[in-house]
């Protein structure tokens, strides 16, 4: 009897993780395919204007990588924190405010079909 139920409590620890990685999971398989046309900043990385692939790491709700489209070299790999997404948003980037001529820092993206949006972590 207690192998039992030793076997049982180890097989609802194996599906609390299950149900917990699936929940986590929320944001996974998001890419978009993002044009810029000006001067735009990640964390430690300036992007000029052109074309990007912004996507959600398998695996990982809060972690986003961002590539150069045409030749897929990776410019930006980070953690974010999820945050909600507004109820009226239209663009996909949230960008702050900059001086004339900077490069605008991009504080959130907010993935297409998504309810959540990933902020960046300018510090």
């Amino acid at each position: 009897m207690t192998k039992n139920k030793s076997l049982f409590v180890v097989g609802l620890v194996f599906a609390s993780f299950l149900i917990a990685a699936s929940s986590r999971a929320a944001n996974i398989g998001h890419t978009d395919y993002l044009s810029m046309n000006r001067p735009t900043a990640l964390p430690g990385v300036v992007l000029a204007p052109g074309n990007y692939v912004f996507e959600v790491m398998e695996g990982h709700a809060d972690l986003v990588r961002v590539s150069d489209r045409a030749t897929r070299r990776v410019l930006y790999m980070g953690f974010t924190d999820i945050i909600r997404r507004p109820d009226a948003i239209t663009n996909p980037l949230k960008l702050g405010e900059v001086p004339n001529g900077a490069a605008a820092p991009i504080q959130a993206w907010f993935p297409t079909d998504s309810r959540n949006g990933l902020e960046f972590r300018h510090r």
